[in-house]
């Protein structure tokens, strides 16, 4: 995939948007077998959190604690790393 100045643009503008976002935890899965770019952070949590606005977003939960992984829990979205496959 090439990655060109106006769609790394275009990717900025759409994570901006979501920095910052509070929500809840609807689901959740340990990842135990990542891909080669995540090797050093397994096992990692990946959740499915319903925003304030009813939109729903799929991420890694970070700074997580086995009692953090549970449905109702509040979380707030941010940037740790982002990349174009």
């Amino acid at each position: 995939m090439i990655t060109t100045p106006v769609k790394l643009s275009r990717r900025q503008k759409e994570v901006a948007g979501l920095i910052g976002k509070k929500g809840q935890i609807l689901n959740w899965t340990i990842i135990r077998v990542p891909a080669k770019s995540f090797l050093n952070e397994a096992p990692y949590p990946v959740v499915i959190v319903e925003l304030e606005n009813r939109e729903r977003m799929i991420g890694q939960l970070v700074d997580w604690e086995e009692t953090d992984l549970k449905k109702g829990k509040k979380v707030v979205a941010i940037l740790r790393r982002s990349f174009t496959g």
